[in-house]
């Protein structure tokens, strides 16, 4: 009788290759799986914080009054106050590589043909406020001041700003405040009307404190630098901005971080920008007419995401924390890549037409952590995506809803885990929390009456049928 196992060998090592490929293969959806579910934010180190002004000892150097009657041109370290004095010509900075503070103790400085602060050179240039302090240039330049001159403070090196005193900015010519280096914010009150922009920092705008009151025909608050690596961001760690813009409220060229502070922004096209978005805390209202928060470069538009290859993997936006209110006519919150809810509260009234949604990503959604209620527009209308963690929902009413209704959504027992009135009319909401549970029974309520019952079958349960329903980002 013949052996039918005689020809048969057991090759150990091609066993010991495939478990060491499947190992592979394993470790790598898992990072992958794991990167989309928990993506990095915006570190510091991604961020190049210029902080040298903090090591600067500015009791050593010599405090000297400015003589309005013969102001001349600043060219020395030192400290220079200008107190309870009106000039009315230009308070000039021409240092070198010096640091430079200067003083502002209730003054006024009014320069009718060109900025009332130019530094052209220093090392640091410090402006300390002290009581009221006001701030006009002219509504045309003179033609000794180049193009790149164009605020009523004007630092072509890096720029901050500090103290307990208030600065009134009137920005006749274009914009209140440019830095064409880094410029910071550690304190002080700011009232701005610009007929450009408020605040530009060429390399980056760092507020750690203070109080903005901005009125912008052109975008509030930005920073533009697109080339270098850790620049071109906007990074808040506290303040109170209260924002009218004609275009954009906050934008940054490359990278914005919000860590804290109150943002109002009553009037803007859109409301935050910038390629990479992180919102780690604070309480931020947003009112715009376009997109509430749009993670994009510019290059591209969200608002069709029916293909992956149109995504941008450069886009992302991710909120942790923090208490956010978007009312949109366009995108409530939209991004050309990734959309992240780690965390924190947001809601959104979101567009009223069907060319635009409430969430509008171009590479999906997903929530970890934290509630989002979003209402608005069916004809684009997201889930908070299949790839989250937390279990979410997707309704489609059978009748647009009329603005100031109320929505509650209650469970078995009655109690409510998502409450909201609307803005707007609507037709779509979106919404996850970490109060659903998985085959648990909740109703919806519209003005405290009972629309329909339904169970949380799955990561995310959707709750009537429209044939445009995106589904993390892509048509289903």
């Amino acid at each position: 009788m013949s052996n039918p196992n005689k020809n048969f060998r057991i090759d150990y090592r091609v066993i010991i290759i495939t478990l060491a490929l499947i190992a592979t293969l394993t470790v790598a959806v898992i990072l992958n799986v794991n990167n989309k579910s928990n993506p990095p934010g915006i570190t510091e180190e991604d961020l190049a914080l210029d902080n040298g002004d903090e090591k600067i000892n500015w009791a050593s150097y010599e405090t000297m009054d400015i003589d309005p009657s013969n102001v001349t041109a600043i060219n020395k370290a030192g400290v220079y106050r200008l107190s309870e004095n009106t000039i009315n010509q230009p308070l000039i900075i021409d240092a070198n590589n010096d640091d430079v503070k200067i003083i502002l103790d209730n003054a006024t400085i009014e320069n009718p043909t060109g900025p009332a602060i130019a530094c052209y050179s220093a090392n640091n240039l410090v402006i300390e406020l002290i009581g009221e302090n006001y701030l006009t240039d002219g509504a045309s330049y003179d033609s000794i001041y180049d193009e790149d001159v164009s605020g009523v403070i004007y630092s072509k090196d890096d720029l901050v700003f500090q103290g307990d005193g208030t600065l009134h900015l009137t920005a006749k010519y274009q914009d209140a405040i440019v830095g064409k280096d880094d410029l910071k914010f550690r304190g002080g009150y700011y009232q701005i009307n610009a007929t450009d922009d408020g605040i530009r920092g060429k390399d980056s705008v760092h507020i750690i404190n203070g109080n903005f009151t901005i009125s912008s025909k052109a975008d509030a608050i930005k920073s533009t630098n697109e080339v270098d690596v850790g620049k071109g961001y906007v990074f808040i760690e506290g303040g109170n901005f209260f924002i009218d813009a004609g275009d954009d409220g906050i934008r940054a060229s490359r990278k914005l971080r919000v860590d804290n502070g109150t943002i109002t922004i009553s009037q803007s096209y859109e409301g935050l920008e910038s390629p990479v978005i992180a919102i780690n805390g604070g309480n931020i209202s947003l009112t715009t007419n376009d997109d509430g928060i749009n993670a994009g470069n510019g290059s591209g538009d969200s608002s069709t995401p029916q293909n992956p290859n149109n995504a941008d993997p450069s886009c992302l936006l991710s909120i942790n924390g923090g208490n956010i209110y978007v009312n949109s006519g366009g995108d409530g919150v939209d991004s050309n890549g990734y959309i992240y809810f780690n965390g924190g509260t947001t809601i959104i009234d979101g567009p009223t037409n069907n060319g635009n949604g409430a969430l509008d990503s171009g590479a999906g959604i997903t929530i970890n952590g934290g509630t989002v209620i979003a209402v608005g527009s069916n004809g684009m209308a997201e889930t908070l995506g299949d790839t989250s963690t937390v279990y979410n929902i997707s309704v489609f009413f059978q009748n647009q809803l009329e603005p100031n209704t109320r929505i509650d959504i209650k469970d078995y027992n009655g109690n409510t885990v998502i409450s909201h009135v609307s803005a707007k009319a609507f037709s779509h909401l979106a919404a996850g929390t970490t109060d659903f549970v998985l085959n648990e029974t909740y109703s919806i309520y519209l003005n405290d009456q009972k629309y329909q019952d339904f169970i949380i079958s799955g990561i995310t349960t959707t709750i009537g049928n429209n044939h445009n329903i995106f589904n993390n980002g892509f048509r289903r």
